[in-house]
């Protein structure tokens, strides 16, 4: 294919090849993937129509959203897939499909109703619920990653959870996690300021269970001096949470003072960063802020473009989400994850675009929901 992005669009060929074999995930993150698992499609021989890559940037991400929708999810794959396939996806759409049976099953309904899906465990603490981590790639990657993920699509706190056959709340896992972040140990807090802020508020006073009093300023300010570069997927998960809180800061009346400042100053730095990394052809830089990386390989590209774009759709104003070199970056995004649909693409880094490419149409095309914090209007 031949793809030119400019400031003021592109050109591409219309179609792509016949489907042949709808795709698996893998159940993977951010890193090296090891040998992806299948879905059931993939032993399918169905035949759809080509595909059109519309000119127009909204009906391109939403074929790209399409395509993503398409793919199957199964109860046998791994929970790494499966709650990256509803942050991409959605609570609403995303099903699991018993590779058995056949039958389909709403998949928050099915981890609420306690079953069981490989590398998932919900373990009781003091506090609440805790979500073991690992193994690597198949249970959670990271420090309350999929509890932010779920608050991340406005998980209601009361939402109910049966585990080990008695019943629980998702407020259950919210407050374990309130209770373990500390600033004296070394921890990943970029999902728990999501967490905290989106539950107890960007003004919550607290007492955790190592005995730290702290409030939400601590934890943001911990988040803030941490290097970017070093953290999870080239540091975009820390951007990201930053920019949760300190949009929930301003929504919830704060102003950008003190450790606020900060961060806000870090969001705009790296955002220019991002452009000024942005390849010619309009997607973002394989080494992330680090460097012009231009790896070629799709999968590569999907995950850094992908993630990228994730958090810029949340961190960017309604106008600075329309300026070309962005629309560039999302058509980029789009036209990748259409070019990869024979193409095997690690969970992390397809679900996160999706996301991306979710956000981005909510805000530029649709209405944003009312849990997405967004910087006020001015």
């Amino acid at each position: 294919m031949t793809l030119v992005l400019h400031q003021s669009g592109f050109t591409m060929r219309r179609f792509l090849p016949l489907l042949i074999v709808l795709l698996a995930f893998t159940a993977i993150g951010c890193p090296p993937a090891p040998p992806p698992e299948r879905t059931a499609k993939d032993k399918t021989e169905d035949k759809k129509d080509p595909v059109v890559v519309p000119d127009d940037l909204k009906t391109r991400v939403e074929a790209a959203i399409q395509q993503v929708q398409d793919r199957d999810l199964l109860t046998s794959n791994a929970f790494w897939t499966v709650f990256h396939g509803i942050l991409g996806i959605g609570p609403e759409k995303t099903m699991l499909t018993d590779a058995m049976t056949k039958k389909k099953v709403n998949a928050v309904d099915y981890i609420c109703n306690g079953g069981a899906i490989r590398g998932m465990q919900f373990l009781p603490t003091n506090d609440g619920l805790d979500v073991q981590t690992g193994p690597q790639f198949v249970g959670q990657g990271h420090q309350d990653q999929f509890i932010a993920e779920m608050a991340e699509w406005g998980m209601p706190a009361d939402r109910k959870f049966k585990v080990g056959g008695r019943d629980y709340t998702f407020a259950d896992f919210t407050r374990h996690s309130k209770m373990r972040a500390s600033v004296k140990r070394e921890q990943e807090l970029s999902w728990a300021i999501i967490i905290i802020g989106q539950y107890y508020g960007t003004k919550a006073r607290w007492t955790n269970s190592f005995g730290e009093d702290l409030d939400y300023d601590d934890v943001v300010r911990y988040e803030t001096n941490a290097s970017v570069n070093q953290a999870a997927c080239g540091g975009t998960h820390r951007l990201y949470g930053l920019t949760w809180a300190y949009h929930l800061h301003l929504k919830n009346g704060g102003k950008a003072e003190g450790v606020w400042q900060d961060v806000a100053s870090k969001i705009a730095q790296y955002k220019e960063l991002a452009r000024d990394l942005q390849g010619p052809d309009g997607a973002c830089s394989t080494d992330y802020f680090k460097g012009k990386g231009r790896n070629p390989d799709l999968g590569q590209r999907i995950s850094t473009t992908g993630h990228t774009v994730e958090w810029l759709a949340l961190a960017m104003t309604d106008a600075e989400l329309r300026e070309p070199w962005m629309q560039n970056a999302v058509s980029a995004l789009a036209v990748m994850i259409l070019d990869a649909r024979d193409t095997e693409v690690e969970g992390g880094a397809l679900y996160h675009a999706a996301h991306g490419l979710y956000t981005y149409h909510a805000r530029v095309y649709g209405q944003p929901p009312a849990y997405l914090p967004l910087l006020p209007k001015k």
